[in-house]
């Protein structure tokens, strides 16, 4: 949401606080806007929040009770997708992985989840840190998979439609590895050992 603030804030004119007042982290919908000149950030905010509800009410709500998820859940886990799946067939392997690991209680190990906790990077001009380091991976923050076991607390990013689909759609998988290569596309795993050897053919060359 500070993402968003501060592009609406210089594109837009009003206070990145009054737009944080009633942003909601993982309920700005992705989408285009038609702003009128005049308006403040609390209104902004709430043309956000009005489109989550009207897109997300084609959320097949009985398929989401089956898998014993309820809405917060959906966009967390939809948060944690669109920030780890760069294409779109990708979704819902991505989903399913993350279901896998949180029905037998795995860590979810989850970098985007790292570089939320991290914050803005001065260096970069980012919010999402490109590379991160051990030291990274051992912050102490609640958003923090590596450290934590379930979900995080809340949203890291603000998903759209198709990744919110990706966990009411996810395939039934033995997958509870993947790796992203250079291209963005992931290569799934169900052991460690398919894991290590997909890290050798598709990262370490």
């Amino acid at each position: 949401v500070e993402e968003i603030s501060l592009k609406l804030a210089t594109e837009l004119g009003f206070p990145e606080s009054e737009f944080l007042k009633r942003a909601r982290e993982g309920y700005m919908f992705p989408d285009t806007y038609l702003f009128p000149k005049d308006v403040t950030g609390e209104e902004a905010a709430q043309i956000f929040l009005a489109n989550f509800q009207k897109k997300s009410s084609r959320i097949d709500q009985t398929s989401l009770s089956s898998r014993g998820i309820n809405m917060e859940k959906l966009v967390i886990i939809a948060s944690l997708i669109e920030r780890e799946a760069k294409l779109a067939a990708d979704r819902p392997l991505t989903a399913s992985v993350i279901l896998n690991r949180l029905k037998i209680g795995m860590k979810l190990d989850i970098d985007a989840t790292v570089q939320y906790a991290l914050g803005y990077q001065t260096q970069e001009k980012s919010w999402w840190k490109k590379d991160l380091t051990n030291l990274d991976l051992e912050i102490d923050s609640p958003f923090n998979t590596y450290q934590n076991p379930g979900l995080p607390p809340a949203p890291i990013a603000n998903p759209g439609l198709a990744a919110m689909e990706a966990v009411v759609n996810a395939p039934d998988t033995n997958y509870l590895y993947y790796i992203s290569d250079k291209s963005g596309k992931l290569h799934l795993a169900g052991t460690i050992e398919e894991h290590n050897a997909n890290i050798d053919q598709y990262l370490n060359k």
